[in-house]
């Protein structure tokens, strides 16, 4: 999947689909510190996981605009 597959995604998701996105990113940030431990902090430089996030946001700010 491309990057920007994410937010396009996300753009043309359906109620269902941006509740589970929706989820899973309030699932993320409320655990991530318990499972991202590692030093370098990987998950604030990588492309992917920076993509994931903003797609994750989006969807949480759909659902609210709802």
């Amino acid at each position: 999947m491309e990057l920007e597959d994410l937010n396009n995604f996300v753009q043309t998701a359906n109620d269902e689909q941006l509740k589970a996105f929706g989820f899973l990113g309030q699932w993320l940030m409320e655990n991530s510190p318990k499972y991202c431990t590692c030093a370098c902090k990987c998950n604030q430089d990588c492309e992917i996981a920076k993509a994931l996030g903003g797609a994750l946001m989006t969807a949480g700010q759909k659902l609210q605009g709802q």
